[in-house]
């Protein structure tokens, strides 16, 4: 039994139509553009990675591969001490600043707290 195939929406056929352009001026071997990988990889995002390269058409794999590796690395942010030295009469004395991300629900009074106590 043949399969269907879904209709290709208008998105596709922007980005089909801005690729077979670029492709007639450039060789077969020629890497695509950067801005028409990051409009595929959009695109695979919302419809898959199968359906977009089947469509436009690209390289599944590398499309793929953009589509895995294109989330932003997730990083922990940690935490940074200064060191501020006092007025030379007092060598000994010395502030210490901790900076905190705002990433998400943070009690500052808590961390306030906390800070101020630590030094006790």
């Amino acid at each position: 039994m043949p399969r269907k195939s879904a209709p290709i929406g208008e998105e596709f056929l922007e980005l089909r139509h801005r690729l077979a352009e670029w492709r007639k001026d450039h060789s077969r071997r020629t890497p695509l553009p950067n801005d028409v990988w990051t409009a595929a990889v959009e695109l695979a995002r919302r419809h898959g990675v199968y359906r977009t390269a089947r469509s436009l058409p690209i390289d599944y794999v590398n499309l793929r591969k953009r589509v895995n590796g294109a989330a932003p690395p997730t990083t922990v942010a940690r935490p940074e001490f200064v060191e501020v030295l006092m007025a030379p009469a007092q060598p000994a004395a010395c502030i210490e600043v901790l900076r905190v991300p705002m990433a998400g629900a943070v009690d500052l009074q808590k961390l306030f707290r906390a800070w101020r106590n630590s030094g006790q």
